[in-house]
């Protein structure tokens, strides 16, 4: 199990799931960092320590995200139960949880294998190399300062961006920081990189939807401004002004499991049109 230790009800969640899964006899632990933090007594232990089947996942988007950086590599499957606003990576809600799980151990289940992002980035003989599923971002770190980058395809110049940025995507991330700069929702089954420009101070300004085999190498050409990486949505650092800057997608998959009988459309359907429930008044 991996929660959001700062999810409310969550601490009760866990120790409920604690008990329900003990009672079917089915080994779970939890990361010994996660206990701690909610100060719960429940088996622990470290990711080398043994082999793992599914990871259940506690929060919303965001902690799905987390769960994808933890178990990097591992090839580990995940089911996540929404206890935030959204949750569109998400399987079920709060309250549906034991019957997800339910039907995740009788196999009633699909795998949504989601290709992920990368990125590479030299400066002065040193490289480094990022990774997410939904979204690369190289944006600005001063707020009032346009930058300018000239982007290439396969080794061919494309096109030079002002504004504040451009966001690199997979599908999955077609519904993140993507599609509320403008760029399109995309299934997560076409495997494609989107790069989004955000704020553009431009009259061109459509997102593209590049073919997964594609690289794109972003250069600024002027005055080197202050950049910085953003993946998925944590701020990793400020890029060097002698850097050059490669987008691209990844070989590796994430394995997010779905409810047989739902859809990605449904889904859409169900968090982007309809409603979110208002909240109460100060």
């Amino acid at each position: 199990m991996i929660p959001h230790p700062d999810k409310v009800g969550i601490t009760e969640m866990v120790l409920s799931l604690d008990k329900w899964f003990s009672e079917r006899g089915v080994e779970h632990f939890m990361l010994e960092n996660d206990a701690a933090a909610l100060s719960v007594v429940t088996p622990t232990t470290n990711l080398g320590e043994m082999d793992v089947d599914l990871a259940v996942v506690l929060g919303g988007d965001g902690t799905m995200l987390h769960a994808v950086d933890v178990l990097w590599g591992r090839e580990v499957p995940m089911v996540g139960i929404n206890i935030g606003k959204l949750g569109f990576l998400t399987a079920a809600e709060m309250h549906e949880a034991e019957d997800v799980l339910d039907a995740i151990l009788d196999g009633r289940y699909i795998v949504s294998e989601r290709q992920t992002v990368g990125c590479s980035l030299g400066s002065n003989g040193e490289h480094g190399e990022h990774r997410a599923l939904n979204e690369i971002v190289i944006g600005k770190l001063d707020r009032e300062r346009l930058i300018h980058l000239s982007t290439y395809v396969n080794g061919e110049f494309f096109m030079r961006y002002s504004g504040d940025g451009l966001i690199f995507s997979s599908a999955t991330g077609s519904t993140a920081y993507s599609l509320s700069s403008g760029g399109p929702i995309v299934t997560p089954e076409l495997k494609c990189l989107l790069m989004t420009p955000i704020c553009p101070h431009m009259l061109f300004s459509r997102p593209m939807v590049l073919d997964s085999r594609d690289r794109v190498t972003v250069v600024v050409k002027e005055k080197p401004e202050r950049l910085s990486l953003s993946i998925d949505g944590h701020l990793e650092a400020e890029v060097p002004s002698t850097a050059t800057i490669e987008f691209y997608m990844l070989d590796y998959t994430v394995r997010i499991l779905e409810l047989e009988g739902t859809s990605f459309y449904q889904t859409l359907r169900k968090k982007f049109l309809q409603p979110l429930p208002m909240e109460s008044p100060l």
